[in-house]
């Protein structure tokens, strides 16, 4: 009877163990995707902020304003 006893008890422990490992995993995964999303957001932010200077700087200071708004007027 002990014996039974015994591989009950090893049985419960293995899955309790597995179970508690793909709670784990899944845990895991989510945080690792948030912070890779995270992430790419600042990265993507970044990349618009050093575009929207890069513009800024290329737009007023480029040459004579009656050139830019020559330049501007197609854009319309």
């Amino acid at each position: 009877m002990a014996e039974l006893l015994i591989w009950l008890v090893a049985a419960l422990g293995a899955v309790g163990g597995v179970v508690l490992g793909r709670v784990w995993g899944r845990v895991e995964g989510k945080h690792a995707g948030k912070r890779e999303a995270e992430s790419d957001a600042m990265e993507d932010k970044n990349k618009r902020v050093e575009r929207g200077r890069d513009a800024v700087r290329d737009g007023r200071g480029a040459g004579d304003p009656a050139d830019r708004l020559r330049r501007n007027d197609g854009r319309w």
